[in-house]
């Protein structure tokens, strides 16, 4: 071919980085790029796929979750300011959950003056805004840059590659202009291509770390989002038998950091072990325990391992340690693994404590829902009880619920590491495109993703089902329908117990009404759906769905549950 445009340029560093897919929800600048990708196709030269989302919420959504599940850069691109301003809570929460992302929007720097610069009226009058879209998620992301120059280019998408990349990951925002990318470029792709690697944690300060951990009659481990892998878990499980150690995960874990039916797992909050550990190993645990300051353990030596372990960004953490180790959390228990390279004393003692909490608070969870398996509307408790049973083992779920997060993590205790993504990040309507781009990265996983009615609406469902239908991704979707924004009533019933909204049951905020049939927005995208309130047809329900999915085709299961705050109030109570 003659000399490459900007586009193809773009294409050539995304090879370079061994990038295998892009979401997308454009606008009308990027032909140079999709000419590109048919040109490539044609001639059978390397380029990675490119997904059609539909909307960028789903687009952002999918390249979180693809890099969630496979530990590789998600790609996304989007429409300008406005299309960078719909992805912008997806690109907030990649920041915040250290998610690697390049996040490229459309820019024109010409407006179609002069020679061979079309991109069309539209961006004169309603497309071009003040600073560009790249001024709008400065403070969101590692890096923000909109390219004033052809010649930069190629030095800076490859540059922003590595630096999503590098630690602590996330994402780096590029606008670049459409005239760059039809233009022949200045310059090649580069010919070299390296990631970051994780700086390691100082072997001093886990030489001292290993000592107190050695030392401690009561030692505890926090983690919440450091093993992603079965392997890394299992180092992790290592390092807890060794010190005889309990290890919570955590309020909102990312993964299934450690096994649910191990009997060192210590469930998800720290609270009740608070006042009698002597020291605490807290791996990326940005919020361990709640109030920071209110819970912090009295007599205990505090060690935080993070690749950001102050949380340089936030506006507020209220976290303190004794020791604070900045580096890659797994390297710095493969250390201690060698540092402690056989049982500290007393942890075969510790460990049957342990177990006997293990099992006495797994079987409490497990006879609670079995007690109301019975009820109508479905208890959540004995809903996630039989999803627990009769998932099959290659799932991969994805959960945005808020209140029934709580109860699925206690109950569902067969999840395995590896298949779990949490998607809560502080807004909501991510949770169904992270699961589409796990889907897309993990083909041989059948995909499932855990709802509220609630946020089944925040999401772009539409757009979802009409991905799954173009593009033969199949996905269950598991609506946790209590017909209510539960959460934000509990606010109201929380602060006003005795106000008027609770006398004369007033909640304006919550309804959901009248309470629609999901399950058929499925079947009009070529899916299956049905509503579940009979709780005796949860299992075969579900077979039904597991049998569309892995047919390519999506399914909805919209179950119909009662209210759980009545039992989550003595959980969230320690």
């Amino acid at each position: 071919m003659s000399q490459p445009n900007g586009a193809e340029v773009l294409l050539d560093i995304l090879n370079g980085y061994a990038v295998e897919a892009i979401f997308s929800s454009p606008g009308s600048e990027w032909p140079p790029l999709w000419e590109a990708l048919a040109r490539r196709a044609d001639a059978g030269e390397p380029a990675p796929a490119y997904y059609n989302a539909r909307h960028e919420d789903l687009a952002i959504g999918q390249a979180m979750g693809y890099a969630r599940a496979t530990g590789k850069l998600g790609v996304c691109l989007v429409h300008a300011t406005v299309g960078t301003l719909h992805a912008a809570m997806g690109i907030r929460a990649a920041y915040h959950e250290q998610i690697p992302l390049l996040v490229l929007a459309g820019e024109s720097v010409s407006f179609g003056e002069g020679a061979d610069a079309w991109v069309g009226a539209q961006w004169g009058r309603f497309l071009a805004d003040h600073g560009g879209p790249a001024r709008l998620v400065d403070s969101i992301c590692k890096s923000s840059f909109g390219l004033n120059t052809p010649t930069v280019l190629a030095g800076a998408v490859h540059r922003a590659c590595a630096l999503a990349m590098g630690a602590p990951q996330g994402p780096v925002f590029l606008s670049l202009p459409f005239e760059h990318l039809h233009q022949p470029a200045v310059l090649p792709a580069p010919a070299r291509y390296a990631n970051p690697s994780t700086p390691r944690p100082e072997r001093a300060a886990l030489e001292q770390a290993a000592a107190w951990l050695k030392a401690a009659r009561n030692p505890l481990i926090i983690v919440e989002n450091a093993a992603r892998t079965a392997d890394e878990a299992a180092r992790l499980v290592q390092l807890a038998e060794r010190l005889g150690a309990g290890v919570v995960e955590g309020q909102h874990p990312g993964f299934v950091n450690f096994p649910r039916e191990h009997p060192l797992h210590a469930g998800f909050y720290a609270q009740p072990y608070m006042k009698d550990v002597d020291a605490v190993l807290m791996l990326e645990a940005p919020g361990p325990w709640y109030p920071p300051t209110a819970m912090t353990p009295p007599g205990a030596r505090l060690i935080a391992v993070a690749q950001d372990p102050l949380r340089g960004r936030d506006p507020y953490s209220g976290f303190t340690a004794d020791l604070i180790i900045q580096g890659d959390a797994m390297a710095a228990v493969d250390v201690l693994l060698e540092r402690l390279p056989s049982a500290t004393a007393g942890a075969e003692q510790r460990t049957a404590a342990w177990g006997e909490r293990s099992t006495g608070r797994r079987a409490q969870w497990r006879e609670q829902a079995l007690q109301h398996a019975g009820a109508t509307p479905i208890d959540a408790r004995f809903l996630c009880h039989e999803l627990n049973a009769c998932l099959p083992d290659d799932a991969v779920i994805v959960d945005e619920t808020i209140l029934t997060h709580h109860t699925l993590i206690n109950v569902m205790d067969r999840l395995k590491p590896g298949h779990f993504i949490n998607a809560l990040s502080g807004g909501l309507g991510l949770g169904i495109g992270m699961a589409l781009g796990a889907a897309v990265g993990l083909p041989d996983a059948l995909p499932v993703v855990f709802v509220g009615d609630g946020t089944y609406n925040y999401n772009p469902g539409l757009a979802a089902l009409g991905f799954s239908q173009q593009y033969g991704v199949g996905l269950l979707t598991v609506i946790f329908n209590n017909g209510h924004y539960r959460s934000m009533q509990m606010g109201t019933e929380f602060l006003y117990p005795t106000g008027v909204a609770v006398a004369r049951q007033h909640h304006v905020s919550s309804p959901i009404a009248p309470n629609p049939d999901y399950g058929q927005l499925a079947v009009m995208f070529g899916g299956h759906g049905e509503k579940v309130d009979d709780p005796a047809q949860i299992r075969a329900a579900v077979g039904r769905a597991v049998a569309a999915v892995r047919e390519g085709r999506p399914a909805i299961l919209d179950v119909r549950i009662g209210d759980e705050v009545a039992f989550l109030a003595k959980v969230f109570g320690g």
